[in-house]
Protein backbone atom coordinates (compact mmCIF):
# COMPACT_ATOMS: atom_id res chain seq x y z
CA UNK A 1 0.00 0.00 0.00
CA UNK A 2 1.46 3.78 -0.55
CA UNK A 3 2.68 4.60 2.72
CA UNK A 4 0.79 7.65 3.51
CA UNK A 5 0.11 9.37 7.04
CA UNK A 6 -2.26 12.22 8.17
CA UNK A 7 -0.26 15.86 10.20
CA UNK A 8 -3.02 16.99 12.00
CA UNK A 9 -2.25 21.10 11.56
CA UNK A 10 -5.40 22.54 13.15
CA UNK A 11 -8.33 20.93 14.59
CA UNK A 12 -10.81 23.76 16.26
CA UNK A 13 -14.07 24.63 14.56
CA UNK A 14 -14.43 28.51 13.80
CA UNK A 15 -11.94 30.05 16.04
CA UNK A 16 -8.59 29.04 17.35
CA UNK A 17 -8.33 28.33 20.88
CA UNK A 18 -5.32 27.98 23.17
CA UNK A 19 -4.42 24.32 22.25
CA UNK A 20 -5.84 24.16 19.03
CA UNK A 21 -5.49 25.35 15.36
CA UNK A 22 -8.58 26.18 12.94
CA UNK A 23 -8.94 23.57 10.12
CA UNK A 24 -6.06 22.44 8.25
CA UNK A 25 -4.05 18.53 7.74
CA UNK A 26 -1.59 17.90 5.47
CA UNK A 27 -1.68 14.01 3.71
CA UNK A 28 2.07 12.95 3.65
CA UNK A 29 2.84 11.00 0.54
CA UNK A 30 6.56 9.68 0.60
CA UNK A 31 7.65 12.66 -1.73
CA UNK A 32 5.04 14.94 -1.63
CA UNK A 33 2.35 16.54 0.38
CA UNK A 34 -1.53 17.17 0.15
CA UNK A 35 -3.04 20.06 2.04
CA UNK A 36 -6.72 20.07 3.38
CA UNK A 37 -7.62 23.35 3.65
CA UNK A 38 -5.37 25.87 5.85
CA UNK A 39 -6.46 28.33 8.32
CA UNK A 40 -5.10 31.23 9.86
CA UNK A 41 -1.72 30.11 11.10
CA UNK A 42 -1.56 27.14 8.99
CA UNK A 43 2.13 27.49 7.90
CA UNK A 44 3.74 28.24 11.60
CA UNK A 45 1.67 24.41 12.27
CA UNK A 46 3.92 23.13 9.57
CA UNK A 47 7.01 24.45 11.23
CA UNK A 48 6.19 22.86 14.85
CA UNK A 49 5.20 19.76 12.64
CA UNK A 50 8.46 19.82 11.06
CA UNK A 51 7.16 19.23 7.40
CA UNK A 52 8.87 21.38 4.28
CA UNK A 53 6.53 23.94 2.59
CA UNK A 54 8.95 22.48 -0.25
CA UNK A 55 6.74 19.01 -0.23
CA UNK A 56 3.38 20.64 -0.73
CA UNK A 57 1.73 20.13 -3.87
CA UNK A 58 -1.58 20.06 -3.77
CA UNK A 59 -4.32 22.30 -1.64
CA UNK A 60 -7.46 21.06 -1.75
CA UNK A 61 -9.88 23.98 -0.12
CA UNK A 62 -13.43 22.84 1.05
CA UNK A 63 -15.50 25.99 1.70
CA UNK A 64 -14.13 29.82 2.01
CA UNK A 65 -15.11 30.50 5.44
CA UNK A 66 -11.85 32.20 6.88
CA UNK A 67 -11.19 29.41 9.60
CA UNK A 68 -10.71 27.07 6.41
CA UNK A 69 -8.72 29.13 4.28
CA UNK A 70 -7.39 32.28 5.69
CA UNK A 71 -3.52 31.29 5.87
CA UNK A 72 -3.78 30.58 2.13
CA UNK A 73 -2.06 33.51 0.80
CA UNK A 74 0.49 33.66 3.40
CA UNK A 75 1.47 30.34 3.13
CA UNK A 76 1.71 31.01 -0.85
CA UNK A 77 3.83 34.14 -0.33
CA UNK A 78 6.18 32.40 2.34
CA UNK A 79 6.94 29.55 -0.66
CA UNK A 80 7.94 32.31 -3.19
CA UNK A 81 9.67 35.05 -0.74
CA UNK A 82 12.20 32.46 0.13
CA UNK A 83 12.18 31.08 -3.87
CA UNK A 84 11.06 27.85 -2.95
CA UNK A 85 10.06 25.97 -6.43
CA UNK A 86 7.68 23.50 -7.14
CA UNK A 87 4.22 23.61 -8.82
CA UNK A 88 1.16 23.77 -6.45
CA UNK A 89 -2.38 22.86 -7.84
CA UNK A 90 -5.03 24.82 -5.29
CA UNK A 91 -8.67 23.39 -5.98
CA UNK A 92 -11.48 24.93 -4.16
CA UNK A 93 -15.06 27.36 -4.42
CA UNK A 94 -16.06 29.23 -6.67
CA UNK A 95 -14.93 32.68 -5.88
CA UNK A 96 -11.06 31.14 -4.81
CA UNK A 97 -9.93 32.30 -8.36
CA UNK A 98 -11.05 35.97 -8.03
CA UNK A 99 -10.13 36.12 -4.30
CA UNK A 100 -6.71 34.71 -4.93
CA UNK A 101 -5.92 37.66 -8.00
CA UNK A 102 -7.53 40.25 -5.57
CA UNK A 103 -5.34 39.56 -2.90
CA UNK A 104 -2.66 39.49 -4.95
CA UNK A 105 -3.27 42.89 -6.59
CA UNK A 106 -4.63 44.27 -3.41
CA UNK A 107 -1.11 43.42 -1.59
CA UNK A 108 1.14 44.29 -4.44
CA UNK A 109 2.48 40.26 -4.30
CA UNK A 110 3.83 38.22 -6.67
CA UNK A 111 4.14 34.54 -7.06
CA UNK A 112 7.57 33.37 -8.34
CA UNK A 113 6.67 29.84 -9.12
CA UNK A 114 3.97 27.37 -11.04
CA UNK A 115 0.62 27.22 -9.46
CA UNK A 116 -2.97 25.94 -10.93
CA UNK A 117 -6.13 26.88 -9.94
CA UNK A 118 -8.98 25.07 -10.80
CA UNK A 119 -12.58 26.09 -9.20
CA UNK A 120 -14.80 22.84 -8.52
CA UNK A 121 -18.21 21.76 -9.04
CA UNK A 122 -20.02 19.22 -7.69
CA UNK A 123 -19.41 15.61 -9.03
CA UNK A 124 -15.72 16.59 -10.88
CA UNK A 125 -13.49 13.68 -10.95
CA UNK A 126 -9.64 14.38 -11.86
CA UNK A 127 -6.78 11.81 -11.96
CA UNK A 128 -3.67 12.79 -11.03
CA UNK A 129 -0.34 10.61 -10.70
CA UNK A 130 -1.45 8.82 -7.64
CA UNK A 131 -4.75 9.01 -6.93
CA UNK A 132 -8.34 9.78 -8.52
CA UNK A 133 -9.93 12.91 -6.92
CA UNK A 134 -13.77 13.06 -6.71
CA UNK A 135 -15.70 16.26 -5.61
CA UNK A 136 -18.94 16.04 -3.81
CA UNK A 137 -20.94 18.79 -2.67
CA UNK A 138 -21.81 19.23 1.06
CA UNK A 139 -24.67 20.68 2.90
CA UNK A 140 -23.33 24.15 4.66
CA UNK A 141 -24.57 27.95 4.55
CA UNK A 142 -21.72 28.56 2.32
CA UNK A 143 -20.97 26.22 -0.75
CA UNK A 144 -18.73 23.20 0.56
CA UNK A 145 -17.52 20.42 -0.52
CA UNK A 146 -15.89 17.11 0.43
CA UNK A 147 -13.18 15.72 -1.53
CA UNK A 148 -12.57 11.69 -2.06
CA UNK A 149 -9.00 10.40 -2.84
CA UNK A 150 -8.81 7.10 -4.45
CA UNK A 151 -5.11 5.89 -4.74
CA UNK A 152 -3.65 3.71 -7.02
CA UNK A 153 -4.00 0.14 -6.72
CA UNK A 154 -0.22 -0.88 -6.20
CA UNK A 155 0.86 -3.95 -8.61
CA UNK A 156 0.90 -7.80 -6.78
CA UNK A 157 4.66 -8.96 -6.64
CA UNK A 158 5.85 -11.66 -9.41
CA UNK A 159 5.77 -15.31 -8.81
CA UNK A 160 9.61 -16.02 -9.84
CA UNK A 161 7.81 -20.16 -9.99
CA UNK A 162 5.02 -18.55 -12.39
CA UNK A 163 7.21 -17.45 -14.21
CA UNK A 164 9.42 -20.30 -14.46
CA UNK A 165 6.01 -22.24 -15.83
CA UNK A 166 5.50 -20.03 -18.43
CA UNK A 167 9.54 -20.17 -19.43
CA UNK A 168 10.14 -16.86 -18.33
CA UNK A 169 12.64 -15.82 -16.22
CA UNK A 170 13.11 -11.85 -14.12
CA UNK A 171 14.36 -9.62 -16.14
CA UNK A 172 13.32 -6.76 -18.99
CA UNK A 173 10.08 -8.90 -19.94
CA UNK A 174 9.23 -8.48 -16.54
CA UNK A 175 9.15 -4.76 -16.64
CA UNK A 176 7.19 -4.78 -19.24
CA UNK A 177 4.52 -7.33 -17.71
CA UNK A 178 4.72 -4.56 -14.91
CA UNK A 179 3.77 -1.83 -18.03
CA UNK A 180 0.74 -3.51 -18.74
CA UNK A 181 2.21 -4.73 -22.05
CA UNK A 182 1.00 -8.90 -23.14
CA UNK A 183 4.14 -11.18 -23.35
CA UNK A 184 3.40 -13.59 -26.83
CA UNK A 185 5.15 -16.87 -25.92
CA UNK A 186 6.47 -18.74 -29.02
CA UNK A 187 4.02 -21.67 -28.14
CA UNK A 188 1.35 -19.12 -28.70
CA UNK A 189 0.31 -18.57 -25.24
CA UNK A 190 -0.33 -15.18 -23.79
CA UNK A 191 0.66 -13.89 -20.94
CA UNK A 192 -0.37 -10.80 -18.64
CA UNK A 193 0.95 -9.50 -15.46
CA UNK A 194 -1.90 -11.03 -13.47
CA UNK A 195 -1.12 -14.86 -14.38
CA UNK A 196 2.39 -14.45 -12.53
CA UNK A 197 2.16 -12.27 -9.71
CA UNK A 198 0.11 -11.94 -6.69
CA UNK A 199 -3.02 -9.94 -6.42
CA UNK A 200 -3.09 -6.32 -6.58
CA UNK A 201 -3.32 -4.34 -3.89
CA UNK A 202 -6.23 -1.93 -2.94
CA UNK A 203 -4.63 1.87 -2.52
CA UNK A 204 -6.30 3.45 0.07
CA UNK A 205 -9.11 5.55 -0.25
CA UNK A 206 -8.94 8.90 2.09
CA UNK A 207 -12.23 11.47 2.69
CA UNK A 208 -12.56 14.69 3.67
CA UNK A 209 -15.37 16.54 4.61
CA UNK A 210 -15.11 20.49 4.57
CA UNK A 211 -18.41 21.66 7.15
CA UNK A 212 -21.54 20.40 6.27
CA UNK A 213 -24.93 18.92 7.76
CA UNK A 214 -26.19 15.32 6.84
CA UNK A 215 -26.85 15.44 3.30
CA UNK A 216 -26.48 12.81 0.29
CA UNK A 217 -22.55 14.38 -0.87
CA UNK A 218 -21.44 13.27 2.47
CA UNK A 219 -22.35 9.52 1.94
CA UNK A 220 -20.78 9.58 -1.51
CA UNK A 221 -17.48 10.93 -0.55
CA UNK A 222 -16.77 9.04 2.42
CA UNK A 223 -17.89 5.65 1.63
CA UNK A 224 -15.54 2.61 2.55
CA UNK A 225 -12.75 5.07 3.42
CA UNK A 226 -10.02 4.01 5.09
CA UNK A 227 -10.26 6.88 6.34
CA UNK A 228 -12.79 9.66 6.53
CA UNK A 229 -11.66 12.77 8.67
CA UNK A 230 -15.26 14.19 9.38
CA UNK A 231 -16.08 17.48 10.85
CA UNK A 232 -17.88 17.46 14.36
CA UNK A 233 -18.84 20.80 15.45
CA UNK A 234 -20.98 19.98 18.54
CA UNK A 235 -22.22 17.13 21.24
CA UNK A 236 -25.38 15.49 20.74
CA UNK A 237 -27.16 18.11 23.20
CA UNK A 238 -26.59 21.12 20.59
CA UNK A 239 -27.81 18.55 18.24
CA UNK A 240 -30.91 21.40 16.99
CA UNK A 241 -27.66 24.49 17.27
CA UNK A 242 -25.82 22.35 14.75
CA UNK A 243 -28.78 21.87 12.17
CA UNK A 244 -29.50 25.29 12.35
CA UNK A 245 -25.91 25.98 11.81
CA UNK A 246 -25.42 23.02 9.63
CA UNK A 247 -22.58 21.31 11.11
CA UNK A 248 -22.52 18.03 12.73
CA UNK A 249 -22.45 16.23 16.07
CA UNK A 250 -20.57 13.58 17.19
CA UNK A 251 -23.19 10.75 16.81
CA UNK A 252 -24.47 12.29 13.25
CA UNK A 253 -20.96 11.50 12.15
CA UNK A 254 -20.52 8.35 13.58
CA UNK A 255 -23.82 7.45 12.03
CA UNK A 256 -22.87 8.86 8.97
CA UNK A 257 -19.37 6.67 9.25
CA UNK A 258 -20.99 3.79 10.10
CA UNK A 259 -23.46 3.28 7.14
CA UNK A 260 -21.38 4.57 4.61
CA UNK A 261 -18.83 1.29 6.00
CA UNK A 262 -15.80 3.35 7.30
CA UNK A 263 -12.86 1.65 8.74
CA UNK A 264 -11.23 4.49 10.29
CA UNK A 265 -13.22 7.87 11.49
CA UNK A 266 -11.14 11.16 12.48
CA UNK A 267 -13.49 13.70 14.26
CA UNK A 268 -12.22 16.95 13.89
CA UNK A 269 -13.53 21.23 14.19
CA UNK A 270 -14.75 20.68 17.30
CA UNK A 271 -15.85 23.76 18.56
CA UNK A 272 -14.13 26.12 20.88
CA UNK A 273 -16.92 26.23 23.68
CA UNK A 274 -15.78 22.56 24.51
CA UNK A 275 -11.99 22.68 26.52
CA UNK A 276 -12.52 18.77 26.99
CA UNK A 277 -13.86 16.53 23.82
CA UNK A 278 -13.68 13.40 25.62
CA UNK A 279 -17.51 13.21 25.14
CA UNK A 280 -16.91 13.32 21.66
CA UNK A 281 -15.39 9.67 21.17
CA UNK A 282 -18.42 8.64 23.55
CA UNK A 283 -21.31 9.68 21.89
CA UNK A 284 -19.34 8.76 18.39
CA UNK A 285 -18.73 5.12 19.73
CA UNK A 286 -22.70 4.75 20.27
CA UNK A 287 -23.15 5.02 16.39
CA UNK A 288 -19.68 3.93 15.00
CA UNK A 289 -18.33 0.42 15.69
CA UNK A 290 -14.46 1.51 13.78
CA UNK A 291 -11.52 3.44 15.44
CA UNK A 292 -12.40 6.55 16.27
CA UNK A 293 -9.68 9.26 16.49
CA UNK A 294 -10.21 12.50 18.07
CA UNK A 295 -7.90 15.26 16.17
CA UNK A 296 -5.00 16.41 18.27
CA UNK A 297 -3.08 19.51 17.10
CA UNK A 298 0.22 17.96 15.63
CA UNK A 299 -0.92 14.55 16.19
CA UNK A 300 0.34 11.97 12.99
CA UNK A 301 -1.63 8.97 11.97
CA UNK A 302 -0.40 6.23 9.75
CA UNK A 303 -2.81 5.01 7.47
CA UNK A 304 -1.82 1.53 6.48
Amino acid sequence: MHRLKLIVLGSSGGAPTKRRNCSSFMLAAESYGIMFDCAEGTQRQLIHAGYKISKIRYIFISHLHADHFAGLIPLLSTKSMFGIDGKITIIGPKGIKDYFDFTLKLTGSKLFFEYEIIEISDGIELKYDDFELSVHLLNHRLESYGYRLKFNDIPGNLIPEKLESFGLSEGPVCGRLKAGEVIQLDDGRKVILKDVATEDKRGQIIAFTGDTYVCKGIYKCIYKADLAIIESTFLEQEKSRAEERTHLTAQLAGNLAERSGVKELLLYHFSAQYPVIDEFRTECAEKFKGIIHLADDLNVIEIN
